[in-house]
């Protein structure tokens, strides 16, 4: 097998039956070869690339799968023998009927396995400064097109490998065209100062099963769902200082809910893989370390019975090389890169690292990754059919969930049922009442069935999280996850979902998808005013919309009506205004006559600076998503626009996402806990340097007296909750993580509804807390929402939760003529949290506005 890797990885260019006698090599294609230093070869330059190849070989398809956020080609490039690739719809249709044993019997499958391919989807460079899998993949494509070697033709007859250069083509060219224009300076191979996705930085890869971005939709709807892989290769890049490359097995814990056969076979393939690489001499191979296989928000394949085979190469400086001490070398969950164990026999021994060799470790893994897929063809697809067999007759665990009829929130309800349709769970509405577990449920409820294909996708969407306590060694401190602990998204959207244990039966009709629930508006040509009722996430977006039209509007605050209801009175052209927006929010709006003199807040559409740190925020980039989707006017604001001060006469509300203090105040950034030591990355470009600085503290505080209002998420609450503050301090400060620990859960707290921040809320609600701060209020400050338990855990892991009891989790002050409003959590978490998005809404809200009493009379009002 070693000769086979050799001949893989240093075959010759040869020609080939084809439109063309010669096939392009990416050398020739970009003038130098993938990996050389310094050199990286844009998404244009790839695009082109892919696109020749398939002009000129028969084994290569070129599709253009739709834009990306910033309007660039979405590509993905399937490759196959000639024979199979012009018969690509056959073995689709095999795919789909191995994917569903409902409609395929054991008999069937059999005949279906002999004539099938294994299929490969293979992903890269989601994370753009991971630059190395978009180089890469123009050298997995050149090979398999133009070399007849027998392990290729062995390849190309037994596999379908579906290519999808980057995941994140905007980011790929920002971050060749930031390392260009900083080529030969000291800031050469820095990160960039923006996220490299548009909207979410990193968490692109954290969007798997929420589906917000067009690039994850592309890549779930238009390649994963349609081939049904059995494997899924997705290749990444870890830190400088790490170990060379990482396979799996991945770590504890594993989620519960995927079949035991699933997990072998990852198991197998990494291990496979690694002792390939191993074979070929390359050194500072990891198995079994830091990546757990917990969360769907990054293992979408898993839940879709294919298998993920993760590697994280070992990163330069973006393309230009670095050399690295043995000593320097870091360590982390299952590892200390200097030291040789079970999982890490051969440690890398320091020196230089170049781009090139990060390619050679990709190269070299992708062939023995499709080497295997083609060489044991027969059990990649038997083994698929059989775990989705095994998810159509389970054995054990609950049998469905029921989201009943009626929900608070349409849209969110909506939400939650299309989520669940994009990832080709399948839905039933109920179309009379039942009975299920002793409880009626109405005609119009929604039935998830977990006895079908991709149930375990569903259940571990719809149910509660209980993270097992693991800790570094017994009795020591918590061993940190991954990533998160929990992602149960009816509580975050605030929809009930009853899990149901025993069998029942209900006639129903199968969802293809929701579409966007339709609005109420009863005009009326004499009404005095109309009445929005605030009880989700619609009646605001409504609200913006309105403020924006110059709609003169109120939030009630006594009266008959509940606090936060908004009022609209009759003024001209309100009718067809309100009639607009109707159609395109679900909201209720009926004509009203006041019967007393109600006090309010009147009303003006809010004026948000959303500050951009050059130590970028993904919670700030998932801000920007939410308010450009929901038409929410704001202006980002860097620290050079906050050093100027001046800010009342632009703003009303200034808006910190969660970042860590230093961060914000010094322009300087944290290594994340348990991050490994490594060489110093080059410094930041001077333009983007020095944060907010003591000046542009100084201004934000001079803006809170003067007026206006400063809301801080998270960490960035930090900078005004001091640890000595009288009125808010973070009661959080000096605890010990053995002690306290939540590193990504959602808890419950009670709200005080009669908090203008509070408006529309029921009296508990689940947030998200992830290492977040908790507030000690004291006298001249207010708690809009508390921990009122020892264990307000709903769904994940905590430690000690009697550290929150009695704290505040959204805290409040006023500060001169302003306010300082602070959350102590994410209530934007990830665009996934709708049920906290209103506190963030209300806040906004309140910088605009100003306290009125109402007439009864329409013809007092001013």
């Amino acid at each position: 097998m070693k000769k086979v890797l050799v001949f893989l990885v240093l075959a010759t260019q040869v020609s080939m039956a084809s439109s063309s006698s010669h096939i392009t090599s990416p050398e020739e294609a970009f003038g130098f070869k993938p990996g050389t230093d310094r050199k990286l070869a844009d998404w244009t330059q790839l695009v082109s690339y892919f696109q020749k190849l398939a002009s000129q070989s028969a084994r290569v398809r070129f599709a253009d799968l739709g834009k990306t956020t910033e309007g660039r080609p979405f590509i993905a490039v399937t490759i196959s023998a000639p024979e199979t690739i012009a018969h690509l719809g056959e073995y689709q249709e095999i795919q789909r009927r191995l994917a569903d044993a409902r409609i395929t019997s054991p008999a069937e499958a059999k005949g279906l396995i002999a004539r099938g391919k294994t299929v490969v989807v293979v992903t890269c460079n989601i994370h753009s400064t991971e630059i190395a899998s978009s180089q890469s993949a123009a050298v997995f494509a050149y090979r398999l097109a133009a070399d007849n070697t027998p392990a290729i033709e062995t390849i190309l007859k037994n596999t379908i490998i579906v290519l999808v250069p980057s995941l994140n083509p905007d980011g790929e060219q920002l971050v060749v065209d930031w390392y260009k224009k900083y080529l030969g300076t000291p800031y050469e191979g820095t990160n960039p100062v923006v996220l490299w996705h548009h909207y979410v930085g990193h968490d692109d890869n954290r969007d798997w099963a929420a589906f917000t971005q067009v690039e994850t939709r592309l890549a779930v709807e238009k390649v994963i769902n349609p081939w049904h892989p059995q494997i899924l290769y997705d290749l990444h890049q870890a830190g400088t200082s790490s170990p060379r490359i990482y396979l799996p097995p991945f770590v504890d814990p594993i989620d519960p809910n995927l079949d035991p056969l699933l997990i072998s076979s990852i198991n197998a393939l990494g291990a496979h893989t690694a002792l390939e690489l191993s074979q070929t001499g390359k050194k500072g191979v990891l198995s079994y370390g830091v990546y757990d296989l917990w969360s769907p928000e990054r293992n979408y394949i898993v839940y879709h019975n294919g298998l993920r085979i993760l590697t994280e190469s070992a990163s330069a400086n973006i393309a230009s090389p670095i050399n690295i001490p043995f000593r320097a070398l870091g360590r982390g969950i299952g590892y200390d890169a200097k030291v040789a164990s079970w999982n890490f026999p051969d440690p890398w021994q320091g020196g230089e690292w170049h781009l090139s060799d990060i390619v050679d470790y990709q190269i070299t893994a992708f062939f023995s990754i499709v080497s295997n897929a083609a060489n044991y063809r027969e059990r990649y697809l038997s083994n698929f059919y059989q775990v989705g067999l095994n998810a159509v007759h389970r054995k054990s665990g609950p049998c469905a969930y029921v989201i009943p009829a009626n929900q608070k929130d349409s849209a969110a309800t909506a939400r939650l049922i299309n989520t669940l349709r994009i990832a080709e769970v399948d839905v039933e509405k109920a179309s009379a009442d039942f009975e299920a577990d002793g409880k009626h449920y109405a005609k119009g409820s929604y039935v998830v069935w977990l006895a079908q294909p991709y149930g375990a996708f569903a259940k571990t969407l719809l149910e509660i999280q209980r993270y097992p306590d693991l800790r570094e060694y017994p009795g020591g401190p918590p061993r940190r996850p991954y990533d998160v602990t929990a992602q149960t998204l009816p509580l975050l959207l605030g929809v009930e979902a009853v899990e149901i244990s025993g069998k029942f039966s209900v006639p129903a009709i199968k969802v293809t998808r929701l579409e966007h629930p339709s609005g109420r508006f009863e005009g009326s040509g004499s009404a005095a005013g109309y009445v929005i009722p605030d009880k989700t996430n619609s009646d605001f977006y409504a609200l913006f919309s309105l403020l924006k039209d110059h709609v003169k509007a109120y939030r009630l605050t006594s009266g008959s009506f509940d606090p936060g209801t908004i009022y609209i009175p009759e003024q001209e052209g309100i009718d067809a205004k309100l009639a607009a927006v109707v159609q395109k929010f679900p909201v209720d709006i009926t004509s009203e006559q006041l019967s007393s003199d109600p006090t309010a807040f009147a009303v003006t559409l809010p004026r948000i600076g959303l500050y951009k740190s050059w130590v970028p925020s993904m919670d700030e980039g998932w801000t920007r998503w939410i308010f450009d989707q929901n038409g929410i006017p704001y202006t980002s604001v860097v620290d050079a626009d906050i050093r100027k001060g001046n800010l009342n006469s632009r703003f009303d509300v200034i808006l910190l996402p969660d970042n860590n203090p230093r961060a914000i105040k010094s322009g300087r950034g944290e290594r994340e806990e348990g991050g490994e030591i490594g060489p110093a990355p080059p410094p930041t470009p001077p333009e983007f340097a020095g944060g907010l600085g003591d000046a542009g503290v100084r201004n934000l505080n001079a803006f809170v007296e003067a007026g206006g209002t400063v809301v801080a998420f998270n960490k960035a609450s930090q900078l005004f909750a001091q640890k000595d503050s009288a009125k808010i301090a973070n009661a959080l400060d000096g605890v010990n993580r053995k002690d306290f620990y939540v590193p990504g859960s959602i808890l419950q707290v009670s709200v005080d509804t009669s908090n203008p921040i509070a408006f529309g809320s029921s009296p508990t609600v689940p947030v998200w807390f992830e290492l977040s701060p908790s507030f000690r209020v004291g006298e001249g400050a207010r708690s809009v929402a508390t921990y009122t338990s020892d264990n307000p855990l709903l769904s994940g892991w905590i430690l000690g939760g009697q550290y929150l009891k009695g704290t505040a989790a959204i805290a409040e002050e006023e500060v001169g003529k302003g306010h300082v409003i602070l959350f102590g959590f994410r209530p934007q978490y990830r665009a996934q949290s709708e049920v906290t998005y209103r506190f963030l809404f209300n806040a906004l809200l309140y910088s605009a506005s100003r306290p009125e009493t109402l007439s009864a009379n329409p013809a007092q009002r001013p």
